[in-house]
């Protein structure tokens, strides 16, 4: 017989092997994303990972105390930000915490290299929580061994855990996953909940502490809920589970200043909160149905009175709620229901990241995975469990907000994975077991005729057993005529005979299913190659650091472009340690974090009104913005890269800038500002001081700069500094000058929107 748990199947050499794979998993999803250290070193990637390394030093120096207490007056002059309550920082702690104790060990492991290697071996560990979580949802340990395997590898995956890429990202995956298994796993039998909800519950607060993508965490879990809940699948282990995991989940949460009472306020995660009630009254529906011993008439009357009384006492609380104590649905969140260019701000809508994604890219960042999962759903739909609810509403979901905005493929990485190595799995060892012609025909007949009996042995017309629920005459089913019962009998009889003449037939066919078991191993072996080496390819580009590039030389050979830290290096070695650099926020995490000076913004972007008066000042005319920007820098940086064949530097961002100053400042013409060709630009933006600070001696259409001297420009031309003539006396540290709030900050349009 069949073990009534597949997860009872594994033998000591089958978990040895299974061991073994697994450690090679792990390995190669390690290996793979080392490329970048073998090229450039253990260098910091990109723009957000700077200020992760620049607040991880913090840490690692001053302590939790001071970090969570931390205002940074370095950063977004004059305003400076209060790192300690706007930073999600779990990325920090776990760096930290391994820093520390390679110091108490003696180790000697730098805080520069440990946040190098973090993001891969997140990436490693992601791949054991995938394992346990396919695992779960198949019941087959060679599933979760091939979905590890496909993950490990997953482009999609990738994108966010290159070593060098210490970001947020980087280590939230493995959060959500882990919390995911935790999950399914706590739903497994009446038990399971006491310890592996609060595991979930803490996996869970690990994750609220390192991205802000914890909302989708919360939510899939209510969701899961709340389907079971409407597909008659509630039960007391389910009840819970849940709540062991909300309650124990939402007060750790609520704990870090970052989120505070945000699970209880605000619109996009109060809808589990609503699920716990539920939740809340269905146990209790069901406590006096079975203590009162309720048929169903009686139930359904009770019942009703019930949601009246709920239904009225919700009406009455929720008009005693104080106007404004739920917020309203952040731009962010709204951009994954509306076209992403109208959210209604201007600045979520120039990020790329938050742009649709493009059909052709899930090619590139899932090859033939894409295609196996939506085959992976169909096995779930037999024998229903807990958990292939779960994966089935995972897939479907991570798979609607990774078409709405491109970053959120990430999501649907470990989802398709898992699909893909369910539907992998059945096909290998369909293949497998023919070719090697495994004698497990004889148990699928024992089953089938089991199943037979169970279906015939009742003879129509006579009693059932003792555990028989007679049906009430008021009962649908009792209503049903004999000549519909005898019908539906007859159908299903005629049904199993058929199954049975096919299964004769296929059993008898074995030179055939050989040979398309060798056909179908080798096609999947071929494909699995090729998945292979495109995950390679892409594994080299995304490896690619940005702060760092590669080029070729006339001769063809490779050369490393460092232009960048050229330019932040010049800045930390040859101006004032005070100095205050204007550069549009995307590179302001790099400013502070590898030039060590003062920013007037970066990649927070916290502050609207801030990021408009920045955008005024790089896009107005010389004259004019040089009166608002002497009270505000000493020196002014921008991108040039197409003059070295690379065209997405400040001249190609400046619609977005002009845009988001247009949606504070009446006289900013938002739409006036664009290249009309690669090197034609329309009339306002020639004007602009940006355009006249890129080109200044490199196009001859620049006219003499009068206020800004060129103090550098890079050698492949790619980062141009300028140091602001005249600069004004500085104001107190906090607040704009007395000059610009009279003459610009008075004269900003209101602005509501929340990002």
């Amino acid at each position: 017989m069949t073990p009534a748990n597949p997860m009872q199947r594994q033998s000591i050499v089958g978990f040895m092997i299974r061991s073994l794979l697994m450690a090679s998993v792990c390995y190669m999803a390690w290996s793979i994303r080392l490329n970048a250290v073998r090229i450039y070193g253990r260098v910091i990637h990109e723009f957000d990972p700077w200020f992760n390394f620049r607040a991880t030093e913090y840490l690692a120096e001053n302590g939790w105390e001071k970090f969570s207490t931390w205002f940074d007056d370095m950063v977004w002059y004059p305003l400076g930000r209060p790192v300690g309550s706007t930073t999600y920082p779990g990325l920090q702690l776990t760096a930290a915490y391994i820093y520390w104790a390679s110091e108490y060990f003696g180790i000697g492991w730098t805080l520069n290299d440990i946040c190098v290697f973090i993001p891969a071996g997140f990436g490693a560990l992601a791949c054991i929580a995938c394992a346990g979580l396919a695992t779960e949802v198949s019941g087959s340990y060679n599933a979760g061994v091939i979905s590890a395997a496909l993950f490990a590898i997953l482009p999609g995956h990738l994108m966010r855990s290159v070593a060098g890429g210490y970001d947020n990202e980087s280590i939230a995956v493995t959060a959500i996953v882990l919390t995911f298994y935790f999950w399914v796993r706590a739903l497994r039998d009446e038990t399971s909940y006491i310890i592996f909800a609060p595991l979930s519950a803490l996996a869970y607060i690990y994750m609220v502490i390192a991205w802000g993508g914890y909302t989708f965490v919360l939510n899939m879990v209510g969701v899961h809920v709340f389907v079971l809940v409407l597909a008659g699948r509630h039960s007391s282990r389910l009840h819970r589970a849940y709540s062991v995991w909300f309650l124990l989940g939402t007060w750790g949460a609520m704990q870090f200043q970052i989120v505070g009472w945000k699970p209880l306020q605000e619109m996009e995660q109060i809808g589990p909160l609503g699920v716990f009630l539920v939740l809340q009254l269905v146990e209790v529906l069901e406590y006096f149905r079975r203590k009162h011993k309720m048929d169903e008439e009686a139930f359904r009357s009770f019942r009703l009175k019930v949601l009246a009384v709920v239904v009225v006492l919700s009406a009455i609380g929720l008009g005693m709620v104080p106007h404004g104590y739920f917020g309203p649905v952040s731009n962010r969140v709204k951009s994954l229901f509306i076209k992403h260019t109208h959210t209604g701000n201007p600045l979520v809508d120039s990020v790329a990241e938050h742009q649709a994604t493009k059909p052709d890219a899930y090619w590139l960042y899932f090859h033939l995975v894409i295609y196996l999962a939506p085959l992976g759903l169909v096995p779930c739909f037999f024998r229903l469990t807990d958990s292939k609810y779960f994966l089935v509403l995972y897939l479907c979901m991570t798979a609607y907000f990774s078409r709405k905005m491109v970053r959120l493929i990430l999501l649907l990485a470990p989802a398709a994975s898992i699909s893909a190595g369910v539907v992998l799995t059945i096909i290998l060892e369909w293949a497998i077991r023919n070719i090697f012609h495994s004698d497990t025909e004889e148990v699928e007949e024992e089953a089938e005729e089991e199943a037979e009996k169970s279906a015939t042995s009742t003879p129509l017309g006579k009693k059932g057993t003792k555990n028989e629920v007679k049906p009430s005459k008021k009962n649908k089913d009792a209503k049903r005529s004999k000549e519909e019962k005898f019908r539906e009998h007859h159908i299903s009889a005629q049904f199993l005979k058929a199954k049975k003449i096919f299964s004769s037939l296929y059993a008898s066919q074995k030179l055939l299913r050989t040979l398309l078991a060798v056909l179908t191993l080798v096609t999947v072996s071929v494909g699995l190659f090729r998945y292979y080496n495109h995950c390679q390819m892409m594994s080299n580009n995304l490896s690619e650091p940005q702060i760092i590039l590669r080029g070729r030389s006339r001769d063809g050979g490779s050369v490393i472009i460092d232009d960048f830290r050229e330019g932040y290096w010049w800045l930390r070695d040859n101006t004032p340690e005070d100095s205050r650099v204007m550069a549009w926020w995307d590179y302001g995490y790099q400013i502070t974090g590898v030039g060590n000076r003062t920013t007037i913004a970066d990649g927070n972007t916290w502050n609207h009104e801030h990021l408009a008066l920045l955008g005024k000042c790089l896009v107005s005319e010389e004259e004019k913005s040089f009166k608002i920007t002497r009270h505000l820098a000493d020196y002014v940086l921008v991108w040039s890269t197409r003059y070295a064949g690379m065209y997405g530097d400040d001249l190609a961002k400046v619609p977005h800038i002009a845009r988001i100053a247009g949606s504070v400042y009446s006289d900013v013409h938002g739409d006036g500002y664009y290249m009309q060709s690669q090197t034609e630009a329309s009339p306002l933006l020639r004007e602009s001081l940006i355009y006249r600070l890129h080109g200044w001696r490199l196009n001859p259409q620049v006219q003499p700069l009068k206020h800004f001297e060129e103090v550098h420009t890079t050698k492949n031309m790619m980062m141009r500094i300028y140091k602001v003539k005249n600069v004004a006396e500085r104001a107190p540290h906090g607040d704009y000058s007395p000059w610009v709030k009279k003459n610009v900050v008075s004269k900003m349009k209101a602005y509501n929107q929340k990002k």
